[in-house]
């Protein structure tokens, strides 16, 4: 049995949570994977929930250290759920598919079942050991191959809990490497936050990092969905494990709001976190094995960690059509320049206050050009009154309404032969709300591609979004194709968080060591650290330090030159006073979790618990951190059906508020029930709980029950029977539990006639007017109750 602690849940099986999920063990392959001719290197991959195999996660992680390798070396990849093992295969559940929240919360009143829970957690452990057992063979089959293990999402916590808690250290020592990718059991102590300020300290600085932060951009990520496996590692074993959990993805734990999920989807895109391990692992391998056939050079692209996004400003007023026509010609020929840079185009046209529009977004960015080469060819020049267009309100159309990847390099690239109006007579722009919002963004640096009349006008908006004019000295398709040039050849700039939390008073140290120049080398650092454009700081060194005085929400910004004169910036948020988590529910208090019977070993478990808490929308019930209902805001004790009692289980509560937004959960561990006896519930007159008995205070009560057969007198734990006063509304404890008392000289007997046992309670008359739970707990452990109302 492996015991878990996980406290939270993942986005998707918020609506499994009242699905039955089966574990369909797919069909062993002919070939036995075990006998395979081994390779010089064995890799062992896990697909995330729902996953069929061979998807793109799994794909990339085995090509992308195959390319690594140079002959006559060979890789070989095991996916589990390939085949059964000793009798385990993973499955990888589905966890349902989010569907929206409102009809999330309309499941409420639908029942609370443990059922989807434990099927989840049945798919863990059937690929834990599908795992142990097919390294454990494929060691010994292979004693000169070197393993490399992976996984992502679900798999990610199979790789781990089965390297954490089934694999011998002889096994782990044949692990070269592992990377987990979105684990719903990440653990990271940097990012969790000390009272009384709750600012976890890799908000602060980058100084106590976990050695298995791999390529965690957020600073207050410390535990996944599920809950953090902590220890994460085993002692002596932490230095090869590489984690990654991207931005926006709440499975792993950067995000706390259940549907931002963009993130989870990203691991295996070019140049992300798969690629990235893959160097990592290649750099691991190369001194075990001989000199020349391992690869790991680093390749740095041209652009930001997820590509270039680039959009296009064309201004369609009468007098440019010379500069359309050439425009056209240029984009026809540029889909090999962006594709290079992992790049997406998308188009904008804009004309004047006045005119039939103002400015549209004729395609949303795309990897490919054709949809941008068909909404280029239909732009023509028209309209136009003064000579001033709305350039500025087509960038806000641009940036607001466009979907810019994280990580991206930025820009926008304006084609006009006229200035603009500030502010803007459509929306009212200014050119430093444009510029606030470009920085906004992460940010977005345009580069003005204007008559050389235009050059110095265009310069303030250049400068203060940290672009660049192009003069277009009548070769316009020239002119854009430098603008391009200078875009992919500038840096690169990294932070090395997108946010930064601290108090009044408290120093953050800003880091930017991770920017590159593709074709030269960064020169100079300039900082503004309250993101008004005006640099408070300048020097050469990529880190810089900064202390705020006052409760303040705002942003931040690096800009950086290399030895060529090309500049970029990159801009993070600051928020002085708060922590990462402010806002959410607290943690509910005094979580119970007590069985009212358990026929055949499937226990129905009353879960009650205490909270005031008024951002309360929803309460989710989990078990073993997975999803078993959802109830009301008001609801403080609720029947959990379907509960089996294998195994120690963890019941958890956790509220959420009305967008979504999760907070710090409670849980209490339900032991694992003993099979002894058969518990069959309180026979009449008495119903168990949660029902409520209503009876007269002072009358004895005849507390009647069966085991399913005769085992003696001996059948009650010390101190057994019990009652403790509750609150009649929710059931919550209100005091110490008591002792009972008996009627006369009755005790606990048995009827052979009938195989009903007999305990004749005897209630007091100053109970009148309240409520109270009787508790029978047997000498197996397992605990059984009933609710009483006492009237006079």
């Amino acid at each position: 049995m492996r015991p878990k602690t996980p406290y939270y849940l993942t986005a998707a099986v918020l609506t499994a949570a009242l699905a039955a999920l089966t574990l369909a063990v797919p069909p062993a392959t002919a070939a036995d994977p075990v006998a395979e001719a081994c390779a010089n290197v064995e890799t062992i991959f896990a697909r995330g929930s729902g996953q069929d195999l061979r998807q793109p996660a799994a794909l990339r992680f085995r090509d992308q250290i195959d390319d690594r390798l140079a002959a006559p070396l060979t890789l070989n990849q095991y996916e589990l759920g390939t085949s059964t093992i000793d009798g385990h295969s993973y499955p990888a559940v589905p966890v349902g598919t989010d569907t929206g929240l409102e009809s999330i919360w309309n499941t409420v009143g639908a029942g609370v079942t443990a059922g989807g829970g434990l099927a989840y957690g049945d798919s863990v452990n059937a690929g834990v050991d599908e795992l142990t057992a097919y390294l454990t063979k494929r060691a010994a089959a292979c004693p000169e191959a070197h393993f490399v293990l992976g996984g992502y999402s679900q798999g990610a916590q199979v790789v781990g809990e089965a390297y954490n808690e089934k694999l011998s250290d002889g096994l782990r020592n044949r692990v070269v490497y592992q990377a987990l990718f979105g684990d719903p059991r990440l653990w990271l102590p940097e990012g969790s936050g000390a009272p009384p300020l709750f600012i976890p300290n890799n908000c602060l600085n980058d100084q106590d990092r976990s050695e298995w932060r791999f390529d965690v951009p957020d600073c207050g990520v410390s535990q996944g969905s599920l809950g953090a496996r902590a220890p994460y590692l085993p002692a002596g074993h932490t230095s090869t494990t590489g984690l990654s959990c991207a931005s926006h993805d709440f499975v792993c734990g950067s995000s706390r709001v259940f549907w931002d999920n963009e993130g989870h989807g990203t691991y295996w895109k070019d140049g992300l976190s798969i690629d990235r391990a893959a160097i990592e692992i290649a750099s691991r391998l190369k001194p075990l094995l001989a000199a020349g056939q391992v690869n790991d050079t680093v390749t740095q692209p041209g652009a930001g960690t997820s590509g270039l996004d680039m959009v296009f400003l064309i201004d369609s007023t009468g007098s440019m059509w010379s500069r359309i026509e050439a425009t056209k010609a240029f984009a026809a020929e540029m889909a090999d320049t962006i594709k290079a840079d992992r790049g997406r185009v998308a188009l904008v046209e804009y004309k004047d206050a006045g005119d039939q529009f103002t400015a549209r977004i004729l395609s949303g960015f795309q990897e490919d050009t054709t949809e941008f080469n068909t909404q280029l060819s239909t732009i023509y020049a028209s309209g136009g009154g003064d000579r001033p267009e709305a350039a500025l309100h087509a960038l806000m159309t641009a940036f607001n309404g466009l979907e810019w990847r994280n990580g991206a390099t930025k820009a926008a690239v304006v084609l006009t032969d006229a200035d603009y109006h500030d502010p803007d007579l459509v929306d009212g722009s200014t050119l430093a709300s444009v510029a606030k919002r470009a920085l906004e963004i992460d940010p977005v640096n345009v580069y003005p591609v204007v008559p050389s009349y235009f050059g110095g006008f265009y310069t303030a908006l250049a400068e203060a979004t940290t672009g660049q004019v192009i003069i277009d000295g009548g070769d316009t398709k020239a002119a854009l194709t430098t603008a391009v040039t200078r875009i992919q050849a500038r840096p690169v700039p990294l932070l090395s968080h997108p946010d930064y939390y601290a108090m009044p008073g408290q120093e953050i140290t800003f880091d930017a060591s991770a920017s590159y120049s593709p074709a030269s080398t960064i020169v100079k650092y300039d900082w503004d650290f309250n993101g008004d454009g005006v640099y408070e700081s300048t020097g050469t060194e990529p880190v810089a330090k900064h202390t705020y005085t006052a409760v303040s929400e705002g942003v931040m910004q690096v800009r950086m030159t290399d030895a060529k004169g090309l500049v970029s910036n990159a801009s993070a948020f600051v928020h002085i006073g708060r922590g990462p988590w402010d806002g959410l529910p607290s943690a509910p208090s005094n979580v119970t979790a007590v069985p009212t019977s358990t026929p055949a070993g499937i226990s129905t478990v009353q879960v009650s618990w205490e909270s005031s808490d008024p951002l309360v929308y929803r309460w989710v019930l989990t078990v073993d951190g997975i999803p078993a209902g959802i109830v009301d805001a008001k609801t403080r004790t609720v029947p959990m059906t379907d509960v089996r009692r294998d195994r120690d289980l963890e019941i958890g509560v956790v509220g959420f508020t009305e967008g979504g937004g999760m907070g710090t959960p409670s849980t209490v561990v339900l032991p694992a029930a003993s099979s002894r006896y058969d518990f069959g519930g309180f026979l009449a007159p008495v119903d168990a709980a949660p029902a409520l008995n209503v009876m007269t205070a002072g009358r004895a009560v005849p507390m009647q029950f069966s085991l399913g057969g005769d085992f003696g007198l001996d059948v009650l734990a010390a101190g057994s029977p019990a009652s403790v006063p509750v609150t009649c509304e929710t059931g919550a404890a209100l005091a110490e539990v008591e002792t009972t008392s008996t009627a006369g000289s009755s005790s606990l007997s048995y009827s052979a006639g009938n195989g009903k046992y007999t305990y004749v309670w005897k209630t007091d008359k100053a109970w009148a007017n309240s409520c109270r739970m009787f508790q029978l707990k047997l000498n197996d452990g397992s605990v059984h109750t009933s609710l009483f109302k006492f009237r006079s």
